[in-house]
């Protein structure tokens, strides 16, 4: 005859005899919701301030999807995705976080961790720190301009770049389209490509489509459309 809780709970494996001959859990393990909470906005907030960082350094729009970028095999698209949900659930996390330790929190306020003095103080020096941190990435001064700056070069002068986009969104304009910007037949091209091994070459396909069904990145086919004028 086992004894059951009359509550749901986790229990582990070990057990014991008890004088009466009835087996009893010796550790009993329930869920805890606080935490769970901790846990998951701390997983949330690193997952959310690397996917930042990553999309910091990430180039901008069009080059991303020019040279099809990518980090840990995932595109600008997948990590603005993650960083967005991760926000989300960091911020929802946060908010229960910060009810269930809501009380513990005021006496922090008002009494400090040795209950010798109040953190009046230590509360108006973070709050001007947040607000004179805002002004400075308002107004675009040291050191918020420097990261900017930084971010700037990242966002232009990517690694892997060989030619520049003629213009925005170039990898969205049909292979057609883009042999009559160079000056040429879109039926030469699409005979050259063919010649050097390139499959699914229709008109009317984006240079992007093309690119991704052929195993490239858009300004590789580019390349591979100018040499083909300079073949012809």
């Amino acid at each position: 005859m086992t004894v059951l809780s009359s509550h749901l709970v986790v229990r582990s494996n070990k057990q014991e005899v008890a004088g009466d001959g009835v087996f009893r859990h010796r550790h009993s393990l329930s869920f805890r919701l606080k935490p769970f909470v901790s846990f998951l906005t701390g997983f949330s907030f690193f997952i959310l301030s690397f996917s930042g960082i990553v999309l910091y350094v990430r180039p901008e729009g069009s080059l991303a999807r020019w040279i099809s970028w990518e980090f840990l095999g995932l595109d600008k698209s997948s990590w603005e995705a993650i960083h967005i949900v991760f926000c989300a659930l960091f911020v929802i996390a946060a908010i229960f976080h910060l009810a269930l330790n809501f009380k513990a929190i005021v006496v922090y306020l008002r009494t400090g961790l040795d209950n010798g003095r109040k953190n009046w103080l230590e509360l108006a020096v973070a709050v001007g720190l947040v607000v004179v941190l805002a002004l400075v990435v308002i107004w675009r001064v040291p050191p918020a301009s420097w990261m900017m700056e930084g971010r700037t070069n990242f966002k232009n002068y990517p690694r892997g770049l060989q030619i520049e986009t003629p213009f925005a969104d170039f990898e969205k304009q049909s292979l057609r389209r883009v042999a009559e910007y160079l000056g040429l037949g879109s039926e030469t091209v699409l005979k050259e490509l063919e010649d050097k091994g390139l499959r699914w070459l229709k008109p009317e396909s984006t240079l992007e489509e093309t690119a991704r069904q052929n195993g490239l990145s858009p300004q590789e086919l580019y390349l591979r459309i100018l040499n083909a004028r300079a073949h012809e």
